[in-house]
């Protein structure tokens, strides 16, 4: 058997390996440590720019093959301290990374164009959003398409502006959220606010100032589903066209979906988050990419080192086209 059949049958055995764990219950941490080889190899590959890729063809964005050489210089590499003031692990082994390029997706091409970068570029189009988001929020206030409208305390339409072209959108508010009328208020959102602080403090997007008022934040659904369960289908359907309407006339530049609920919506497929990360989509004229809950990386704080990775992902793609 050749290298490279031991490593795709390793791959296949792993993926049986976490179906039966994801049916037990085992399923986004695992989810994570299976798709954690491909997400660094993307992370790899985001650093180098995409490859060139065959027209006709949507979605993810292959990750370039990395030599042996360098995964074994990354395996080396001294722990560091990352901006959240926590040690970095150590870089997964050169035959993780390998079996993982094994499966990559294939490559493809965007034909519509990227909605613009840049604070002067975005001016015009901040400006003409306001009267739009503030119709649409008026309207998720009155709404009355789905039960949660009975049981929420106010609905929470979202915050931001369109300045910057980063839109973060989550899964739906929580208590906080639906006491306030504001989305990510709660210990959650005040995770996000650390995320966004510290892509600004580390300049990562070089002349775009990141903080809550030039950023859009939103949910899938603006209401807060009771004892904070999971959104159901019918309420995301009800739901979700709010959410499009603001995508829609903020025109972002790239979007950034929080969790399992924002990435299956936008990305149109399903999927765990752990095996999304490290892919470029795009939805209409944004790229967009996908990364964990602030309240997942609360539950499990070894995820914020991938979602800071994941941050400088998303800075380098707003920075190209």
């Amino acid at each position: 058997m050749t290298d490279r059949q031991e490593l795709a049958s390793i791959a296949r055995a792993a993926r049986r390996y976490l179906e039966r764990e994801r049916a037990g219950g085992g399923g986004e941490l695992l989810a994570d440590g299976a798709g954690k080889a491909t997400d660094e190899a993307g992370f790899v590959s985001a650093r180098a720019g995409r490859m060139p890729a065959p027209s006709g063809r949507e979605g993810p964005v292959r990750p370039e093959p990395v030599s042996a050489q360098r995964l074994a210089e990354r395996e080396q590499a001294p722990t560091a301290k990352n901006l959240f003031g926590e040690d970095e692990p150590a870089a997964p082994s050169p035959k993780r990374a390998a079996a993982a390029i094994i499966d990559a997706p294939e490559p493809s091409i965007f034909e519509e164009g990227l909605n613009p970068a840049g604070l002067e570029l975005r001016a015009a189009l901040a400006a003409e959003s306001i009267p739009v988001l503030d119709q649409v929020a008026a309207e998720v206030r009155a709404c009355t398409k789905c039960g949660l409208c009975e049981t929420r305390t106010q609905a929470v339409p979202g915050v931001g502006a369109a300045h910057s072209g980063i839109v973060f959108v989550g899964e739906a508010p929580g208590a906080d959220e639906d006491r306030l009328g504001e989305p990510f208020v709660g210990r959650a959102g005040q995770l996000l606010d650390r995320i966004i602080k510290a892509m600004d403090e580390a300049r990562l997007i070089p002349g775009v100032p990141l903080d809550r008022s030039t950023v859009y934040i939103a949910n899938v659904l603006k209401c807060r589903p009771p004892e904070n369960r999971n959104p159901l289908p019918h309420e995301i359907e009800s739901c979700s066209p709010y959410l499009r309407r603001q995508l829609d006339v903020l025109k972002p530049r790239i979007i950034c979906c929080l969790g399992k609920f924002a990435a299956e919506l936008l990305v149109g497929a399903k999927g765990a988050v752990g095996a999304m990360r490290g892919k470029v989509y795009r939805y209409q004229g944004a790229k967009l990419i996908v990364t964990y809950h602030p309240a997942y990386c609360l539950r499990n704080p070894a995820s914020k080192r991938p979602v800071w990775e994941d941050m400088q992902f998303l800075a380098r793609e707003y920075l190209s086209d």
